[in-house]
């Protein structure tokens, strides 16, 4: 990864004028960037790193490798299992803010490591939310991709062969209302809830429950629906609805690690919205080709990506003839605390 050289915000971005605008800007979301979940698990880290004892997390700590670069610098090394950080000889371990089941404690317990949990408090509302729906008897759905640590996590902490992960109908087990007979036709139980994960679409998700719910309610079925997208998540998603019919843009690049759920969730926000739009990791990632007819740029950031790389991408945006954003990123309030 190239170095860059430390500006400031105010050093790279210029006013605009209210009343005469460029005729190529860029304009950003007003809200993007770090969310309060990952300022705090970064805090945590960083404050316990230490080269001399270094750190483990199982994961990465949050999904933008600028940041899980710059933490191994620091003493801070991912790992894929509490097996694997003992071989290598670590005497601490951290759950990632995207969560982990119950089984890590137990097996750093085992291993005689310190743990550290920098789950995401939003996240362990999750947590604990699908534990109580299993004692209600509920079979539990987690909208999301099964493959991502933080829906893992969720049904892990379930502790029950009756909840699964899925995103379409057709990631279901079930093809049949309840009631329905026939050769092949596979209704839903009785009682079946549905959680969130916390960095998907609201709009997506309501359409998925929808289709779910026509299935569960025939003959007694009892759904329940909790929505369980955190509040930054959707904060992020409608300040980029608003950028979009407040200054018609032309293009978004929504900003994040290739692996951030949440920074591809903006893209095809804006993609839904008829606005081309591009996940991007870095400014090197940017193609001429998307600026040929782009007037107008329209950027926003996953919840893990840091200032400095979404100021990185304005900086090369600036340089190739856009004028920069008015009044820069945006502030950042330190005190901060989203609803639970």
């Amino acid at each position: 990864m190239g170095t860059a050289t430390a500006v400031s915000p105010a050093t790279i971005f210029t006013e605009t004028s209210a009343v005469s605008l460029p005729a190529r800007r860029i304009v950003v979301a007003d809200e993007l960037g770090y969310c309060w979940g990952v300022r705090r698990a970064l805090d945590i880290i960083t404050d316990a790193a230490d080269p001399a004892d270094k750190i483990a997390p199982v994961g990465d700590v949050i999904h933008n490798p600028q940041v899980v670069e710059r933490l191994r610098e620091r003493g801070v090394e991912g790992t894929a299992s509490v097996d694997e950080a003992v071989s290598r000889g670590f005497r601490r371990v951290a759950i990632t803010a995207h969560g982990m089941g119950p089984h890590l404690a137990r097996e750093a317990e085992a291993a005689n490591l310190t743990l550290i949990d920098t789950t995401c408090p939003l996240v362990t509302k999750v947590q604990r939310l699908a534990q109580k729906l299993v004692r209600q008897g509920y079979f539990i759905v987690v909208y999301g991709d099964g493959y991502h640590p933080e829906v893992k996590s969720v049904i892990a902490w379930a502790g029950t062969s009756k909840a699964l992960a899925a995103k379409k109908m057709i990631d279901l087990p079930w093809n049949a209302r309840r009631g329905e007979k026939g050769e092949g036709k596979v209704p839903p139980p009785r009682k079946v809830a549905v959680v969130s994960q916390t960095t998907k679409n609201v709009d997506e998700l309501m359409a998925f429950a929808n289709q779910l719910q026509a299935l569960v309610i025939p003959e007694g079925g009892e759904f329940r629906l909790c929505n369980t997208i955190c509040e930054p998540t959707s904060e992020r998603q409608h300040a980029l609805k608003r950028l979009v019919e407040r200054d018609s843009v032309d293009l978004i690049l929504a900003i994040g690690g290739k692996k951030s759920s949440n920074t591809a969730r903006l893209a095809d926000v804006g993609r839904q919205m008829g606005v081309e739009s591009h996940h991007i990791e870095r400014p090197e990632d940017i193609e001429d080709g998307w600026l040929s007819a782009a007037s107008v740029i329209g950027v926003t950031a996953g919840a893990s990506t840091p200032d400095d790389v979404i100021e990185d991408v304005v900086n090369v945006l600036v340089a190739k003839g856009y004028a920069a954003p008015e009044g820069g990123i945006r502030p950042v309030d330190p005190e901060y605390v989203p609803a639970f």
